[in-house]
């Protein structure tokens, strides 16, 4: 896989894959994961953003989780 910049694309970390095997359970408001492994995972089309009840008290409804998508669910069960 390469980058949009043309620089390869290196393997997700364990943290990222520890990550996606909770997103294989439930979605996962997006402030209880790293920003880095966040971003990794969208960019890497591994998961999705999605609107879930707030499962905070605030003001907001809705808070953005993440979601996984097929291809994480392949990189977790360790297919390609």
């Amino acid at each position: 896989m390469v980058a949009q910049n043309g620089e390869k694309i290196h393997p997700l970390s364990k943290h990222a894959i520890e990550t996606l095997c909770q997103l294989s359970r439930a979605a996962i408001p997006t402030s209880l994961v790293n920003p880095g492994v966040v971003n990794r995972l969208l960019r890497g089309g591994a998961a999705v953003l999605v609107a879930i009840p707030n499962p905070f008290k605030t003001i907001a409804q809705t808070a953005p989780a993440l979601q996984i998508t097929n291809l994480g669910r392949r990189i977790v069960n360790g297919e390609k």
